[in-house]
């Protein structure tokens, strides 16, 4: 079918948004751009991409077609360098979709960034901010937008992918719900106290990206530390929070799983009022001989720029309460 936008202009100048907008964009073949420069090519298809993330007649059946139509104008390599630059209103047009919900067209786009390379760290940290702003977990899950743990260390002792689940419990009250199932996760913990491996998860909720992260120093006495703390870019949240580690259910015919272990992660009895990005909060939990996790006298270490009372001349409002759940096998290695 024909369009109504002009390509074969020698102006170097993309077509007026209210013209590309007046009709939706319909299937068209890739023929349309055979006669273009290069130049003229990556014009047309930049044009064609901002309106199927941004054009108010939003045609879900279209964005397949036209966005094949777009990779077949132009070299891959360059068609995907478009996907993950700055290049509409300041942000990647992946960002533009997943922050107005047209999933259609994140997907027929986002197959394209991985032809010749990964995002690069721009497109990466504007998808970051696209799901942090729309509390999108499913689409930071799905998009492996998460930084965790050396993943093939865990491949390497044989253990399956984490679970990480986020409900929301109380949206008025901005109170949240994290479920974590970790295996291995004493093996994992001890790898480091002895390696660079990382036991740390990320996660979207309350408007904010959330890091969490488990860790034995060393030497450690038989105490690991868990640790709190919000991502680049989130805004300051005060922190009401508990961590529920539950044992996991041994088999039938053996004794009962320990009771859980509730560590309060919380700002209450500190000088401090919220957490920022450059603040981290933690907290330290001993395991007995027999694997059962005991608590341990809170241990927070906030880093050294802070925003505390005294310093601060507006009190954030209270924004998040978070009910975190971690899921555990039994605590023996």
């Amino acid at each position: 079918m024909a369009t109504n936008s002009k390509v074969a202009d020698d102006s170097s100048t993309p077509p007026s948004y209210d013209t590309i907008s007046a009709s939706p964009i319909q299937c068209d073949q890739s023929s349309i751009f055979s006669s273009c420069r290069l130049k003229e090519k990556h014009t047309a298809v930049l044009s064609r991409i901002r309106d199927i993330v941004l054009g108010p007649d939003f045609i879900p059946s279209s964005v397949v077609p036209n966005v094949n139509a777009c990779a077949a104008a132009l070299p891959a390599a360059e068609f995907s360098k478009i996907l993950k630059e700055r290049n509409i209103e300041g942000h990647t047009a992946l960002y533009w979709v997943i922050v107005n919900n047209r999933p259609q067209a994140l997907w027929a786009l986002n197959k394209f960034i991985f032809i010749f390379s990964y995002y690069s760290s721009v497109c990466e940290d504007d998808l970051r901010t696209a799901c942090m702003i729309t509390s999108n977990q499913e689409i930071f899950i799905q998009l492996a937008l998460g930084r965790s743990e050396n993943r093939d260390f865990r491949r390497l002792l044989g253990c399956p992918l984490d679970q990480l689940q986020v409900h929301t419990c109380d949206e008025p009250a901005n109170q949240f719900n994290v479920v974590l199932q970790i295996g291995m996760f004493q093996k994992r913990l001890h790898s480091t106290a002895i390696s660079d491996t990382k036991l740390i998860y990320e996660f979207v909720a309350g408007g904010c990206i959330w890091w969490l992260r488990f860790h034995m120093p060393e030497p450690n006495n038989g105490i690991w530390h868990v640790k709190i703390g919000l991502c680049r870019s989130s805004h300051p949240a005060r922190l009401n929070a508990v961590l529920v580690i539950e044992a996991h259910n041994r088999k039938s015919g053996s004794a009962a799983p320990p009771e859980a272990l509730k560590i309060l992660l919380s700002l209450a009895d500190t000088k401090f009022v919220a957490l920022t990005p450059w603040l981290y909060v933690e907290f330290g939990a001993s395991v007995t001989p027999t694997g059962a996790p005991t608590g341990a006298p809170a241990l927070p270490t906030p880093a050294p720029t802070l925003l505390d009372s005294q310093r601060s001349r507006t009190l954030p409002a209270l924004r998040k309460t978070a009910v975190w759940t971690a899921v555990m096998p039994p605590l023996a290695l």
